[in-house]
């Protein structure tokens, strides 16, 4: 099946399901209001696995022996199964019908009851399984649509939306299964066991076995098929119809233990991963949900219950919220952490709160023995409050030790950033730098083995260059590029990288050869050492000791690390190159001066290239693909000429092959021209226009730097171009590219990759007015004096250099105009840029 068919597949099932449990919930909402004026029998019982089980007695009602737990074997001279299918016949309120039913110890009684209205009975327990598991059946409705709506083209939300809408129908139907509906749910119940199946062979973990045999999938399905085929037969089955409930019921059941049992063992045979910690939420939530059903169940058929076996249900909605969570979430919490420290804040409530109550009743015995009574209002008013103004004092106590206790950790990775901060400052040796980061990774963290890389002495591969623990030659030898995908990854996320999260890497060639670098350094974690924006190394980071995934301390303790790192590792650097100067100190002291006047001229161009920089990767994938299509139609170009070339050609053929060159040659021009355009644009935006003053069209100058910027704004933020009629403006054009590139990145860091940038141009007496406005979370009154500061940023450290608005404020005042920015803390931010016509003397006479 190929993929077009395959999302077909998907998309009709989807919607046949979908459509099944809202034809589900319409029959049993129907059958509920005619139940409201339907005569009932004085009891309420419960039915499963072909056993119908009496719960609740009705109290004003003689019921001639019959009580909770006894089995209801025949109504009216019928089955009670085949009565059920038939809709409850031979019931009127007031009048007698024979009941015979099973005592537990086996012994069968047939009395006459009463028929009662629907108002007359009270069945707490029944009606709130009337109510609650329904609500609970669109719960499941509701996440699993939510879910595929957010994430349509995995397949594990499209079983996981099979099994919420079949296991939907279900639950909507509970406490209205008569006639037509019974029905319905002898077809659903099997096919629940097998969407479980399905899911649970899909998600998190797929079996090596099911992969091996996919077919087992579609053997599962076909059993449930033909359950349901003996379910829409049973009117012609007889005294046999109750053993296809029995097997119905049985076969989900036993899917249901089954897909347990799956679960845990592919749990227990994966490491402490990303896909093993869904795996854990998804086993906590089936354990959850399933076990207390499958119990119920049986006991229910083997000793009977005195309330309906459906209330089990009520917890059935963690199962999809849990599988749900893991689907849609990347990064889960740390179930164990949250497990424990929760067992440990009930444990520590639980005792203080025995203790408080076991001191009143001290109290009260002590206050009796003075013949005083312990109910009267002056106790409670007196001794309560004194116990309570006792007991919190001990309660915040006995919580900051459990704080303490659980926090113990984070306390300890705090001292050792702390002290590997106050150390790294006094080194001056990259590979003592280095040396510090693996000993903190290894024992501060209790990984069993981490590796550092760095660019190696011609500066152009990342290999290794320092390890602890015990690594393969293989993983030892590796060397990256810098254009290796791992790099670009590492250098555009600016964050730690798992495997798992090039899972949805849309992109086959990249997501392979980011696995492949995983696969052979055989490691959790690759944290990327960045200063600025150059990418000076990658930490390498394996498996826990304790087979535990790295949680979000140490996730930030490794960032936290890199970071200090990476001004540790320039510091080296420089040191370096200071102790080389300083042996020709004399020598080049006119070479440094010189080479501090270039750097002081081309601090503008430098902040500029910086964030073209950031734009590179962008700029590359749109010039691949016209490249492609040009590389494409080049090779049909080359077959059509050697067609044309040939003797037997006749002059129909031939016309209709020039036709085709000339289509072939007039597209690839148009990709080729694409091509010129967006290098055109990254010269137009890069060169440094020193030389002279020209006439430019600001708007098709913001039409340019919004047209490389397309690569940032293009998934998820809007850019709404507002460009009024304006005249032309004297200036350096290469430099006013730099202000509009300079704002309009830091709109996109703002944004975070959502939201709009509103760019608005209008003419003014003498000049143009220019505005860059975005709906970010804006700026505090302090951020927003300090803002056109040199070297002021509000970026963590090596994401900012806090040059770019500083010398981008300095571009428009050496153009005789002026900056502003409006911001308030929640409402984004409005830079107003006023420029006039024509420069100042100074800058038409080669002053700037």
């Amino acid at each position: 099946m190929g993929p077009g068919a395959r999302t077909r597949f998907r998309r009709w099932t989807a919607l046949l399901a979908i459509a099944w449990a809202l034809a589900s919930l319409i029959a049993g909402v129907q059958a509920k209001l005619e139940a409201r004026e339907r005569a009932l029998l004085p009891f309420s019982f419960s039915s499963a696995a072909g056993v119908h089980v009496i719960n609740e007695l009705c109290e004003d009602v003689e019921l001639g022996g019959i009580a909770s737990r006894d089995r209801l074997v025949a109504v009216g001279g019928m089955p009670t199964g085949e009565w059920l299918r038939s809709g409850m016949p031979g019931l009127e309120i007031g009048r007698d019908v024979a009941v015979r039913v099973e005592k537990p110890d086996g012994t069968e009684l047939t009395a006459a009851v009463p028929a009662i209205s629907s108002h007359q009975g009270d069945y707490p327990y029944a009606r709130l399984a009337i109510v609650a598991i329904p609500f609970v059946g669109l719960i499941y409705l509701v996440i699993g649509l939510g879910v595929w709506l957010l994430k349509p083209d995995r397949r594990e939300s499209w079983v996981f939306l099979l099994f919420c809408a079949v296991t939907s129908s279900l639950l909507t139907l509970v406490g209205s299964a008569l006639g037509l509906v019974w029905l319905f749910v002898g077809i659903t119940i099997p096919f629940v066991g097998a969407t479980a199946f399905h899911l649970f062979t899909t998600y998190p973990i797929e079996p090596a076995w099911i992969v091996r045999h996919p077919q087992l999938r579609a053997v599962v399905y076909a059993c449930a098929a033909g359950l349901a085929a003996l379910m829409i037969a049973r009117p012609l089955l007889g005294p046999s119809a109750d053993a296809v409930d029995a097997a119905a019921t049985s076969f989900a059941v036993g899917m249901a233990l089954l897909c347990l049992g799956i679960a845990i063992t592919e749990r227990l045979r994966r490491p402490s991963t990303k896909t093993a910690e869904r795996a854990d939420v998804m086993l906590i939530g089936g354990l959850l949900s399933f076990v207390p059903i499958i119990v119920a169940i049986g006991v229910h058929a083997t000793v009977g219950t005195t309330f309906t076996w459906t209330l089990s249900m009520a917890l059935f909605f963690l199962f999809p919220a849990a599988v749900g969570y893991g689907i849609v979430r990347r990064d889960l919490f740390d179930l164990r952490l949250v497990a424990r420290s929760s067992a440990a804040y009930g444990a520590a409530t639980l005792a203080i709160t025995g203790a408080f109550a076991a001191l009143i009743t001290l109290a009260a015995g002590g206050l009796r023995k003075f013949d005083v009574d312990a109910r009267t209002p002056m106790f409670s008013l007196v001794f309560i409050p004194i116990a309570i103004f006792a007991f919190n004092p001990l309660l915040r106590r006995v919580q900051r030790i459990v704080d303490d206790v659980f926090d113990r950790e984070r306390r300890a990775y705090r001292r050792a950033v702390r002290e590997i901060s106050e150390a790294m400052v006094s080194m001056l040796s990259a590979k003592e730098i280095v040396e510090r980061i693996l000993i903190a990774v290894t024992d501060t963290m209790g990984v069993e083995r981490a590796l550092v890389m760095l660019h190696g002495d011609s500066g152009d591969v990342l290999r290794p260059t320092a390890s602890r623990g015990d690594w393969d030659p293989e993983a030892l030898a590796l060397e990256l590029e810098p254009d290796h995908p791992v790099c670009r990854q590492l250098w555009m996320q600016r964050q730690e990288l798992a495997r798992g999260d090039f899972d949805d890497e849309s992109d086959p060639e990249t997501r392979s050869a980011c696995q492949d670098a995983f696969d052979t350094l055989d490691v959790e974690l690759l944290v990327p050492i960045l200063f600025g924006v150059d990418l000076l190394g990658i930490i390498a980071v394996g498996r826990k000791l304790t087979s535990e995934r790295l949680g979000p301390d140490e996730r930030q303790l490794l960032r936290t690390l890199a970071n200090q790192s990476a001004i540790a590792i320039e510091n080296a650097k420089a040191f370096d190159e200071i102790a080389q100067l300083n042996k020709t100190l004399e020598a080049r002291v006119e070479e440094r001066t010189r080479e501090l006047r270039d750097t002081q001229a081309q601090l503008v161009q430098s902040e500029k290239m910086r964030s073209l920089g950031q734009l590179v990767a962008g700029v590359a994938h749109e010039l691949n693909n016209p490249i492609g299509f040009v590389h494409a139609n080049l090779q049909l170009l080359e077959d059509y000429v050697e067609r044309l070339m040939r003797p037997d050609v006749d002059g129909a053929r031939r016309v209709r092959t020039r036709d085709a060159i000339e289509k072939l040659l007039s597209r690839s021009q148009e990709g080729a021209q694409r091509v010129k355009q967006i290098v055109q644009d990254l010269r137009t935006f890069s060169r440094t226009d020193q030389a002279e003053l020209t006439q430019v069209s600001v708007n098709e100058a913001i039409q340019r730097t919004l047209a490389l910027m397309e690569p940032r704004t293009k998934h998820g933020i809007v850019v709404e171009r507002d460009l009024g009629e304006l005249p032309e403006v004297r200036c350096y054009s290469g430099q006013l590219n730099q202000v509009f590139m300079n704002l309009l990145m830091n709109a996109c860091d703002a944004l975070d990759g959502h939201g709009k940038i509103t760019v608005r141009t209008r003419p003014a007496q003498n000049g143009v007015v220019l505005e860059f406005a975005d709906d970010g979370p804006g700026m505090s009154p302090e951020v927003r004096s300090r803002v056109f500061e040199p070297f002021f940023t509000t970026k963590p450290v090596g994401k900012g250099t806090g040059l770019g608005l500083s010398i981008s404020h300095g571009i428009v005042e050496r153009h005789g105009g002026t900056m502003s920015v409006e911001s308030e803390p929640g409402h984004g931010a409005r830079f107003t840029i006023r420029l006039p016509l024509a420069p100042p003397p100074e800058l038409e006479s080669g002053a700037a």
